[in-house]
């Protein structure tokens, strides 16, 4: 069967949504680490919607252990479907906002010289919980963990995302590149904060004046996401080769919700998300209180009987 590309993107289906831009017109201008299937159902979607107006928020998404969604993605010109499933039936929709796939395992040196870009103004990230590497009851990080130990000895040849993240800054700041964001989108209470914690913990090992450098220019807002984005199984590929009558080896299943709520603290330009529905607040705990109580809560108080 044909493979989606840019090339079979004019004959898909009517119904099926597609990039209201020209794919190779957007610009790169976020580099995104760890690119799974959350991010690609969520970050990446407001990322699209705001593309035809304004195409310099291009995405360089990052594979930070496996390279087989850079390699899938990197095959299909960077395009794969959304598949919305409700009630009411089943619902499809091309992205195009990922422009450029890069696996850490192989192309460490380019993820590194791409976030030290003066075009790049937002690294964001979903790595996951255990990404962080630090103690979740106090926040802090955890310097004795292998990954961040192999980091501190070996800072050219960074393997986990904080040390990834602050080789880039490094970069940027050796560049004199400027100001630039850091948007972490996974569940950490107050995850701005302690994302700016872990990274100012690492950097002042590596070298003090960074993390004052750091300090300086680089803005750790933090965010609140919510969406349902189940794996991937090998009967949604199936379905989604059926709507849109080429294969697509990179589909994400997800619910019509999706929620993205970001506090307004930045240290460049950022792109309009709010244009796209995103929520920007100036304090994001009250939501965060929202949400554990009324939507986790709920979750754990069925959750016994399901």
């Amino acid at each position: 069967m044909t493979t989606l590309s840019r090339a079979t993107l004019p004959g898909l289906p009517p119904a099926i949504a597609r990039p209201a831009y020209e794919t190779a017109d957007v610009r790169v201008g976020i580099v995104h680490l760890g690119l799974g299937a959350f991010h690609r159902a969520h970050q990446a979607v407001y990322t699209d919607a705001i593309l035809s107006r304004d195409p310099n928020w291009g995405i360089c998404g990052v594979s930070l252990k496996t390279p087989r969604v850079t390699s899938a993605l990197r095959a299909q010109d960077g395009l794969y479907t959304v598949l919305e499933k409700s009630s009411e039936g089943t619902t499809g929709r091309v992205i195009g906002a990922v422009r450029e796939m890069l696996f850490l395992g192989t192309e460490r040196d380019r993820v590194i010289a791409r976030i030290a870009d003066p075009a790049i103004r937002i690294v964001s990230l979903t790595v996951t919980e255990k990404g962080y590497c630090h103690d979740p009851a106090t926040g802090q990080l955890n310097l004795a963990h292998p990954e961040i130990a192999h980091d501190l000895r070996h800072p050219e040849a960074p393997a986990s995302a904080v040390g990834v993240l602050v080789a880039g800054l490094s970069a940027r700041r050796a560049a004199g590149a400027g100001a630039i964001n850091v948007v972490c989108c996974d569940n950490l209470p107050r995850n701005g904060r302690t994302v700016e914690g872990v990274v100012m913990t690492y950097a002042q090992e590596m070298d003090p004046a960074l993390a004052e450098w750091i300090g300086r220019n680089v803005a750790f807002p933090c965010t609140m996401v919510d969406r349902i984005v189940p794996a991937t199984t090998t009967t949604d590929i199936g379905e989604t080769a059926r709507l849109l009558g080429v294969a697509d080896a990179a589909p994400v299943v997800t619910e019509p919700y999706n929620s993205w709520v970001i506090e307004n603290r930045f240290a460049a330009a950022r792109p309009a998300w709010d244009d796209a529905g995103a929520t920007v607040v100036a304090e994001i705990a009250p939501f965060e209180t929202m949400k554990l109580r009324l939507l986790n809560g709920s979750h754990s108080t069925l959750a016994p009987d399901a």
